[in-house]
């Protein structure tokens, strides 16, 4: 298989393609770009699909990137759909944004499976992660037999509490709404 993804991916990403022999199309950033960041916008990965040789079976992005910056992951997800690709979002350093009003989680603007090291941006210990699929089928269907080869058969329940505890935390916590002009406490008097 062909996936398609940005240079800026993480080294897991590269080990994963290597060991199970997945062929990677590379996105690279502009001139005004570092490895760091990536803007994949809508219309380049429209013209890229359009105009490719060989067609892709999924789009591979980081958002956030290493710099905090954001990709339009629904408008991606909506060029994916149209073309019949999955869209797998990296968003290691994003866990907090599906406790945002609206939630800006990749799974609710329509990526197919995205990855949250928790750990790296909610009060989750050390190698606290989540793994999203969308819908079942082929993908989750695997995934239990696919982690179960690359996973821990001892994992720590203490790690296993922590994202537990995170989610009844921020779902009990007051939410933050983001508008164009400012961010605010969903019961902020001053609003």
């Amino acid at each position: 298989p062909l996936i398609l993804a940005g240079r800026n991916a993480h080294k897991a990403f590269l080990s994963a393609a290597a060991l199970n022999n997945i062929e990677v199309e590379w996105i690279y950033p502009e001139d005004s770009e570092g490895l760091l960041s990536l803007d994949i916008t809508p219309k380049k990965l429209k013209s890229y699909l359009e105009n490719c040789k060989d067609k892709p079976v999924a789009l591979y992005i980081t958002s956030p990137d290493y710099l905090g910056n954001i990709l339009d992951i629904k408008a991606l997800s909506e060029v994916c759909k149209k073309h019949n690709i999955l869209l797998l979002v990296d968003n290691a350093h994003g866990a907090y944004l599906r406790f945002l009003q609206p939630s800006r989680h990749p799974m609710d603007l329509g990526a197919d499976i995205c990855c949250d090291s928790a750990h790296k941006t909610l009060p989750v210990l050390t190698g606290g992660a989540y793994l999203h699929i969308a819908k079942a089928g082929f993908l989750a269907d695997h995934a239990e037999t696919a982690m179960s080869m690359f996973a821990s058969t001892s994992p720590s329940y203490l790690i296993l509490a922590s994202l537990d505890a995170v989610i009844h935390q921020a779902e009990s916590s007051i939410p933050v709404v983001i508008s164009e002009n400012n961010v605010t406490a969903q019961n902020d008097p001053i609003r």
